[in-house]
């Protein structure tokens, strides 16, 4: 796993798709990793449903997160960029890793948790301190604008949102669409 820091994002990079997005990216060769890091911090937004069409619409969400959390000013984004798959884990090198887990520590540390990672079982995280992005199923380049994900608003519970209802901010109300949120029993 790689870490790196861009602005208000900390991205978090499972080495196997770091490899794999600079074998897809030949044509990015030779610009400056920083810039590299930022393709790959808006690629998890999009993929997400979170400026797929607009890339205004991430500063609309990000706004939007700032206000249920009541903060005006540093707002820090930790952003989780793994294959997923089973029972919610991920790989980095040769072992399963849980996303319960890397939630359990980072919970708190960043404001909004961004999970840019396949959920196809639709399990539902643990979250306690941090807002959260979570997939709804198997996140694909494509079709990121049509998947509903939920955005996790701990002790209140969850709401389903894609890059369509993320352009009517701020008239779209979101907590009008406030689900009760009951966490999967997710083995760490």
């Amino acid at each position: 796993m790689k870490v790196f820091q861009s602005g208000y994002n900390t991205l978090y990079i499972a080495d196997s798709i770091l490899r794999e997005e600079k074998r897809h990216l030949k044509s990015l060769r030779g610009i400056p990793q920083e810039r590299f890091i930022s393709f790959l911090i808006q690629t998890a937004y999009r993929r997400l449903g979170i400026g797929f069409d607009d890339p205004e619409n991430i500063d609309k969400f990000l706004g939007y997160c700032r206000l249920l959390k009541g903060k005006n000013g540093s707002f820090r984004v930790g952003i989780l960029y793994a294959h997923g798959s089973g029972r919610w884990h991920y790989q980095d090198g040769i072992r399963k890793k849980s996303v319960q887990k890397w939630i359990d520590e980072n919970d708190g540390i960043h404001d909004l948790l961004l999970l840019h990672s396949c959920n196809p079982e639709n399990f539902k995280p643990r979250i306690n301190k941090s807002l959260a992005v979570v997939p709804t199923d198997t996140i694909k380049l494509w079709t990121a604008h049509s998947m509903e994900n939920l955005l996790v608003i701990p002790n209140k519970g969850a709401v389903p949102f894609n890059d369509e209802k993320i352009t009517m901010f701020p008239r779209y109300d979101q907590l009008e669409c406030l689900q009760q949120y009951v966490p999967s029993n997710i083995s760490r």
